[in-house]
């Protein structure tokens, strides 16, 4: 009878058991919650990383667009300076090849932006 007795006061109350229990599924959930949030933590990191290198990317495009319509702009006014019959820089068809790629050039560039 006294075992009895000592095994009542060794064993935790029923109300303890469940509120043990709950206690653990409790834990398990804030432990899941926080392993979930260090890897969006990562994934946000590895993002904003990646969209510093796309914006910088663009710039870089942006910069080379502008460099480029300068380019035409100059080259516009020097075919615009010459005379009409005259010898011109651009020969055998030479000038519509060069047009041509430089639109080709800003299409692409323009794809990118």
């Amino acid at each position: 009878m006294e075992q009895s007795a000592v095994e009542k006061q060794a064993s935790p109350p029923d109300g303890f058991k469940t509120l043990e229990g709950g206690l653990k599924v409790l834990w398990d959930r804030v432990r899941q919650a926080g392993e979930l949030i260090s890897r969006l933590r990562e994934e946000r990191g590895a993002l904003q990383s990646r969209v510093g290198e796309l914006e910088s990317t663009v710039a870089e495009l942006e910069r080379m667009l502008g460099q480029y319509r300068a380019t035409i702009r100059t080259l516009e006014a020097q075919l615009a300076e010459r005379p009409v019959g005259g010898t011109g820089i651009f020969e055998n068809g030479a000038r519509e090849v060069l047009v041509a790629r430089l639109k080709d050039l800003l299409t692409r560039i323009d794809g990118y932006l």
